[in-house]
């Protein structure tokens, strides 16, 4: 790769196999691992999700922020994801934390609108 814009593109893709995916662990390690090959991408060794599960994540750095993908340190299972100011914007200083998304249970289910426990929307 090299190609800036390219290895955003890609590193996008890895996340939404990671978020619209349902996929066991040694699938995530495995994206987790592509992704980290990937220019520009870091590894942030101590991180938290949401809910506060500690974890691992691969970031990669814009303009203005970092996205970051939360894996179980682990086992890899992918926990979520967070965007990170690394800029002053809006009044936000660095460090703040400006979006979040955590996966609490994944399930495959029957029905539109059908949660995992059987219920529906």
């Amino acid at each position: 790769m090299g190609d800036p814009q390219a290895d955003w593109t890609a590193f996008g893709e890895i996340g939404q196999l990671l978020e619209e995916q349902i996929a066991p662990p040694e699938i995530s390690a495995a994206l987790f691992k592509a992704a980290a090959k990937i220019p520009g991408v870091t590894l942030v060794d101590k991180t938290v999700d949401a809910t506060g599960r500690a974890g691992v994540a691969i970031a990669h750095t814009g303009p203005v922020s970092r996205q970051e993908w939360i894996f179980d340190k682990g086992t890899y299972e992918y926990l979520g994801q967070r965007d990170v100011l690394v800029k002053p914007y809006r009044g936000l200083e660095p460090g703040a934390v400006t979006s979040e998304t955590v996966v609490l249970k994944r399930a495959v289910v029957d029905a539109k609108k059908e949660l995992p426990d059987g219920t529906t929307l």
